[in-house]
């Protein structure tokens, strides 16, 4: 066993030693905490200096930079002002030539930039519709009135070239009452056929068949009446001259009961609903189907030709179906639908599986309720469908199909000509914009032929389509709404923008002044979209520019590049170049050393830390001229038609 050892007792201190202890340590404690709050002031002291000296160097440097925005922008405000008087001196010229070749064409057409001329040439046509005898006549004066659509359809495109909200709005509304009034005088004439339909010569059915154009006419009519008010049974109809069929139920008959019935059919290129849905777009034009009600026949007696004259207003009976007025009639038997084929023009793109719509016109907009068994033959270009009613239809799809674009890159390609480069939703679309204009240079399908080369043939040299068909250039307006009407929408609206998930239309303000100074930049640099641009506020766009006088050929795309291009961002009254790069996320919004904000694009360049030897001479051709102005403009209307900032 180990033996115990005792320890040695402590003494047990006294209270005054105890007490004694206790205030040193108490002492102690206070001094540490006096030296703790002496340290602490000192630093935070230290602390609100560094804040005071930040803040006033924050104060010094956005002074600085009012004072030099405010500087440049007074500089910037007489550069613009010096381009738009280059550029109106310009289009001056070309407007001289315009007015001249319409005085000498002696054209009777109203001049739609007057108000006074439309209103006026609108009143007429309403007092002459009611003197309209003939199907014949009928299409004449639509086709003349189509020529003044497409001098509003023009002024329209340029008042999109300018922004002019007004403007637009006012062509629409002038298209849409002249459109209404050619569907009236069709109408008319429609009418004046039923009233005298005895005349018509009837086969051993008693039935009519008529028909008034072609297979490519941008209007077509087709009529089937049933002079008998009974025996009618499913009927197939062949409008083989207008390329237009129908299937008729025996039930078209039964829920029209005691009517001498007709059914016209009537094809116009243009959609008396357009641009009403803000959903969807209708491609190919519209079918209107109509059920008629054939009025009484005339009587002979006593030598006498007595006809009943219809009610004012009611000339033209358009009978419901299915007619919900009739429910004993429409309980009776089960309503069969009816079939219905036509042509879609060959300028027009069609998915392999298209949607046909009708157009409701109590909620307007389009509906597929009650349509079934699309099918699209490719070869000959039809589109059959059956419906359950008759109505107006249309081939629809949504506004935004083509949006948001993937990407887009514009480099130049010659002296004042660039290429620019369009990833859409569906197809890659190559432009070439110059100070003629812009013309469409691919995808090359063959129902983009039209829009991409002028019509017929001859010598274009290396540029030359199909038969050698000469490059069709056009205003960018005028182009864009080509393609609109083929059923390619690269002229979105804000409205386009909801309906996208994670995409809000930019600050218009900043971007129309980023498009104006991008397009002075275009002849000589490299523009594409960066990835990073959606990511931003609605008040901050983002590009990447890169220097090319060699007109070569790069792909902003690949990573290797990733750094041969500059970022570079705009805010609503000032744009600086930032470390922003493709591979790097979030998006690196600091600027470049040594680089500060600018007013515009003109004074980053100009007032770039290091200069290189030819800094002036790439300051010059920076500047917009008489001999440059047309092509900066055809560069800036592009971009801000196509919204390249808003949808990428």
């Amino acid at each position: 066993h180990t033996p115990l050892v005792a320890m040695p007792k402590t003494k047990k201190k006294s209270k005054k030693a105890l007490e004694e202890e206790l205030q040193r340590i108490s002492e102690e404690q206070i001094a540490a905490e006096e030296e703790e709050r002496k340290v602490k002031e000192q630093e935070d002291a230290v602390r609100a200096e560094r804040e005071k000296a930040d803040l006033e160097t924050d104060n010094q440097v956005r002074a600085d930079e009012r004072s030099r925005l405010q500087e440049e922008a007074e500089i910037l405000a007489r550069m613009k002002s010096e381009r738009k008087r280059c550029l109106d001196y310009e289009q001056s010229k070309l407007r001289e030539k315009m007015e001249w070749h319409k005085f000498v064409s002696c054209t009777s057409r109203p001049n739609v930039a007057f108000e006074s001329e439309i209103t006026t040439y609108v009143t007429m046509a309403r007092e002459e519709k009611d003197h309209v005898e003939s199907m014949d006549a009928a299409k004449a004066k639509c086709e003349a009135a189509e020529e003044v659509v497409g001098d509003l359809l023009e002024l329209y495109c340029k008042a999109c070239e300018e922004g002019d909200i007004a403007r637009q709005d006012w062509c629409v509304h002038y298209m849409s009452v002249i459109r209404g009034l050619e569907i009236d005088l069709i109408d008319e004439a429609t009418a004046y056929l039923l009233l005298y339909i005895e005349k018509q010569e009837a086969n051993t059915h008693s039935q009519v068949y008529l028909q008034w154009g072609n297979a490519n006419d941008a209007m077509k009519v087709g009529f089937w009446g049933h002079l008998q008010s009974k025996g009618f049974r499913a009927k197939q109809i062949e409008h083989q001259k207008i390329q237009i069929g129908l299937d008729l139920p025996k039930s078209i008959q039964l829920q029209s009961i005691g009517h001498c019935i007709g059914v016209r059919t009537l094809y116009t290129t243009f959609d008396s609903a357009a641009r009403l849905d803000p959903v969807l777009m209708s491609i190919g034009g519209m079918i209107r189907v109509d059920l008629l009600s054939i009025p009484p026949f005339s009587k002979k007696v006593k030598g006498w030709t007595i006809r009943q004259v219809p009610t004012p207003g009611q000339e033209l009976l358009k009978l419901p179906y299915p007619n919900t007025e009739h429910a004993t009639a429409s309980t009776a038997i089960a309503l069969a639908p009816c079939k219905i084929d036509y042509k879609v023009p060959g300028h027009v793109l069609v998915s392999k599986s298209p949607v046909v719509s009708w157009w409701d016109a109590t909620t307007s907009k389009w509906t597929q309720e009650g349509i079934t068994e699309i099918v699209w033959e490719a070869e000959t270009r039809k589109i059959s469908f059956y419906s359950a009613r008759l109505a107006s239809f249309a081939i629809t799809q949504e506004r935004n199909i083509d949006l948001p674009y993937a990407h887009w890159n514009m480099r130049p390609c010659g002296e004042q000509i660039v290429e620019l480069t369009i990833k859409a939703a569906r197809h890659e679309l190559v432009f070439v914009i110059s100070q003629d204009g812009l013309r469409l240079k691919g995808p090359q399908l063959p129902e983009l032929m039209d829009v991409m080369f002028e019509p017929g043939q001859g010598e274009a040299g290396g540029l030359s389509g199909p038969s050698g068909r000469r490059p069709r250039v056009r205003s960018p307006a005028t182009l864009l709404n080509e393609l609109f009407e083929c059923g390619l929408n690269l002229m979105p609206k804000d409205s386009d923008a909801d309906q996208l998930d994670g995409y809000t239309p930019k600050d218009k303000i900043m971007a129309a002044r980023a498009y104006s100074d991008l397009s002075e930049i275009a002849a000589f640099y490299d523009i594409c979209s960066s990835k990073h641009n959606k990511d931003l506020p609605q008040h901050k766009a983002l590009v990447r520019i890169r220097e090319n006088e060699l007109h070569e050929v790069f792909d902003p795309w690949d990573p290797d590049c990733d750094q041969d291009y500059q970022a570079l961002e705009f805010m609503p009254d000032k744009c600086f170049f930032v470390q922003s790069l493709e591979r790097l996320v979030p998006c690196k919004e600091t600027m470049v050393d040594g680089h500060c904000s600018h007013a515009g694009l003109y004074h980053c360049f100009e007032k770039q830390p290091v200069a290189g030897p030819n800094h002036l001479e790439q300051l010059q051709r920076l500047e917009v001229t008489t001999t440059t102005a047309r092509f900066v403009e055809a560069v800036r209307q592009t971009m801000q038609l196509m919204r390249l900032l808003s949808f990428v």
